[in-house]
């Protein structure tokens, strides 16, 4: 699910300039770590029964992204949640590191 807005941090924290195998590396580990919140965040919304489904439909290899539609609802506010969440930890960390604001757009 990663979208244009998780990559818009490397241009607010100035790593715009940076080279692209850098950049690429970077935006790797912002999508694991978005994905590792959201599948965190998905599980936390389950019940018990409703993990143990997601379970069985994860070994089936089909039906998943259904699956969590019906058990989650909110699945694509949540996700928007945590790329803000994490946009807002590494600016205040260059910010805080840096001394270095965020650039204004």
């Amino acid at each position: 699910m990663p979208q244009q807005q998780e990559f818009d941090i490397l241009k607010e924290l100035g790593l715009d300039d940076l080279p692209e195998e850098k950049k690429q590396a970077l935006r790797e580990q912002i999508v694991d770590v978005i994905e590792s919140r959201f599948n965190r965040a998905l599980l936390n919304a389950m019940s018990e029964e409703d993990k143990k489904g997601f379970d069985k439909v994860l070994e089936k290899g089909e039906g998943v992204d259904e699956f969590i539609q019906a058990k989650v609802p909110n699945f694509v506010e949540l996700h928007q949640e945590i790329i803000a969440d994490i946009k807002q930890e590494m600016l205040k960390m260059n910010e805080e590191v840096f001394n270095n604001p965020p650039k204004a757009e």
